[in-house]
């Protein structure tokens, strides 16, 4: 047996899904009389207006039936804060608490309006915008309006661009020779030209490398580099250095280290 949580629940949010809709559909409808106007004054068909007309009725209407959640209609009515999302989301479940919270929701429910969710104010602005729209498409339809000619200008961009020309020819410029042999096809092996015979002959195996004849890799002897040549350098001497007055100092020490 469905419980009367579930019943409430299913009617609050195919109430919330219709007005959701209904929304939608006049915003798509302020869409197809904006797009008719402007392809009326662009000079294009107004049935033209159908293609965004439905791609933003479908896309429009997509996103706003899958927002639709419990919180909207908590927001609108502050009595059902979190206790609706609570009671759908232990919808499942029977026990003492959820049975009181059922309760208490159902009890809650009867606050709920379908005017909530109708914006009157935007309601009012879009039947205004919508009338104000179908007049200007009434008097450009009939005083022949146009702003620009969308022909015109394809027209000239495509002329700017360039593109093919047109190429006429004339059959006096063309040409042909009757054959009134037997032979058709001729000789495979003469081509004519004019009035003289020329033989061509294609060897598709003439070539200047020959595959077949080989040479060993021939052995190249390198010769040794010798390095350069190899030159000492006198170095500096205890002499460069000392003092004259100590150099015979300096040679008795060093004398007498070796004698010991």
């Amino acid at each position: 047996m469905t419980k009367p949580i579930s019943l409430a629940l299913s009617e609050v949010k195919s109430a919330l899904k219709q007005m959701v809709l209904f929304n939608s559909i006049m915003d798509s409808l302020a869409v197809f009389l904006i797009s008719v106007l402007v392809f009326i004054l662009v000079s294009l068909q107004w049935y033209y207006a159908f293609i965004p007309f439905l791609l933003y009725a479908g896309l429009h209407t997509y996103r706003a039936i899958k927002g639709t959640s419990y919180r909207q209609v908590e927001d609108k009515v502050p009595q059902l804060k979190e206790m609706l999302r609570t009671a759908a989301d232990n919808v499942s479940r029977d026990n003492e608490i959820t049975g009181a919270l059922n309760q208490d929701v159902l009890h809650l429910m009867k606050l709920v309006r379908t005017s909530y969710f109708l914006n009157f104010g935007r309601l009012t602005r879009e039947l205004l915008m919508m009338g104000v729209v179908a007049f200007l498409i009434i008097g450009a339809s009939a005083y022949n309006v146009h702003l620009l000619n969308f022909d015109e200008v394809a027209s000239k961009i495509k002329s700017s661009y360039g593109g093919f020309g047109q190429y006429e020819m004339s059959s006096e410029d063309l040409v042909y020779e009757e054959n009134a042999s037997d032979d058709i096809y001729g000789n495979k092996s003469v081509a004519e030209l004019g009035s003289e015979e020329l033989n061509l002959q294609i060897n598709p195996v003439l070539s200047d490398v020959a595959i077949g004849k080989t040479k060993p890799p021939e052995k190249k002897e390198f010769q040794e580099v010798p390095p350069r040549e190899i030159a000492g350098t006198t170095d500096t001497t205890f002499q460069e250095t000392i003092p004259k007055g100590y150099q015979k100092i300096v040679k008795s020490y060093f004398r007498e280290i070796a004698k010991g």
